[in-house]
């Protein structure tokens, strides 16, 4: 099997740094929490919503309410701009047009970046990208934001910065922040660093 996991519970408004090497099932972890992977066998509980029996519509709709992730090559769409990444969860979502570019100006500007806000991705720099990144994962208020090696397009500086924010915007949507990583100066900004291969161990 790529994951056998027995169990793994975290409580809610927790921040996890889960560790593991190259090719240990740290993307696949998390896919499969984010309802875009199904496992073979096993639960994925949010509270009493098994995501891994939803129908695949209805994973997307839970996802969009429910998830917020932060790719490790950012997954910006191109041909929009930066507060239109940011908004594209919170129209998904079911948000109005208006409130969700009125949420997403707001993360913008929290991240640095209110006066990038009409940019394409393309014109931005690794790490504006990471922040638009990150400001469209926490505009739902997601039950959880899953962060797939969130520094690793970044120098250190940058990635300080980046972890910082990130944590921060976790923090104030009371969100679990679950984020995967193999570089020890990540691990450095968690309390509570798991080993992905000691899970339910």
């Amino acid at each position: 099997p790529v994951l056998d996991i027995p169990d793994f519970q975290v409580d809610a408004g927790h921040q996890v740094c889960l560790v593991g090497g190259s090719g240990s099932g740290k993307t696949t972890f998390l896919n499969t929490l984010a309802g875009i992977v199904v496992p073979t066998a096993g639960r994925v509980l949010f509270d009493d919503t098994d995501v891994a029996r939803l129908t695949e519509a209805r994973r997307d709709r839970f996802r969009a309410r429910h998830v917020g992730y932060v790719f490790q090559t950012f997954n910006l769409l191109q041909g929009l701009t930066a507060l239109e990444n940011v908004a594209l969860p919170a129209r998904f979502a079911g948000v109005r047009r208006a409130a969700a570019r009125a949420r997403a100006a707001e993360l913008l500007d929290r991240v640095g970046l209110s006066h990038r806000a009409g940019a394409r991705p393309g014109t931005l720099s690794v790490g504006e990208q990471q922040r638009v990144a990150i400001a469209r994962a926490v505009i739902n208020r997601p039950t959880v934001v899953l962060a797939d090696e969130p520094t690793a397009n970044l120098d250190v500086d940058n990635g300080d910065q980046v972890l910082s924010m990130l944590k921060e915007a976790a923090s104030e949507a009371e969100s679990v922040l679950l984020l995967v990583t193999h570089e020890p100066r990540v691990q450095e900004h968690f309390e509570d660093v798991r080993e992905l291969g000691e899970l339910g161990s």
